[in-house]
């Protein structure tokens, strides 16, 4: 199970409210289903979940993110530090939280870098395949 940075972990305890970082994750494990988690490098301010709108559950964690808009206010959208691939005690994979947003992006590319490279071998794992097929084929003919 993947696990975010230790900023994430301090987020999760309660340890970091008021400040604002960069966040990001991308998480698709299995390449024939859509990812669990996108979200591209936002810039969000760190709340306490003692301040959730009535209705708005955050679980394993003491804080949550609210992203902020581009004229400094913040929006209705509450993030979750950790996904829902947890179960009971077992929290899910924590997204990763920065306080640059160089590296915000830089770890995002790597993030896509490395889905792209695991697609890269899919594709000449399948033209190996095919290829394999269409010679067997030419052969019995």
């Amino acid at each position: 199970m993947r696990r975010g940075n230790e900023l994430t972990e301090k987020v999760r305890n309660g340890e970091c409210d008021g400040l604002r970082v960069w966040i990001c994750d991308f998480n698709k494990p299995d390449l024939e289903k859509k990812a669990l988690r996108n979200v591209k490098p936002t810039y969000v301010e760190v709340v306490s979940n003692d301040d959730l709108p009535v209705g708005k559950r955050v679980y394993y964690s003491k804080s949550h993110y609210v992203a902020v808009s581009k004229n400094g206010t913040l929006s209705s959208k509450v993030i979750s530090p950790v996904d829902n691939t947890g179960y009971r005690s077992n929290f899910g994979n924590m997204l990763f939280t920065f306080t640059c947003e160089d590296e915000c992006r830089n770890a995002w590319s790597g993030m896509i870098s490395l889905y792209i490279e695991r697609l890269e071998k899919k594709k000449l794992s399948i033209v190996d395949l095919i290829q394999g097929e269409i010679d067997e084929l030419k052969s019995m003919s």
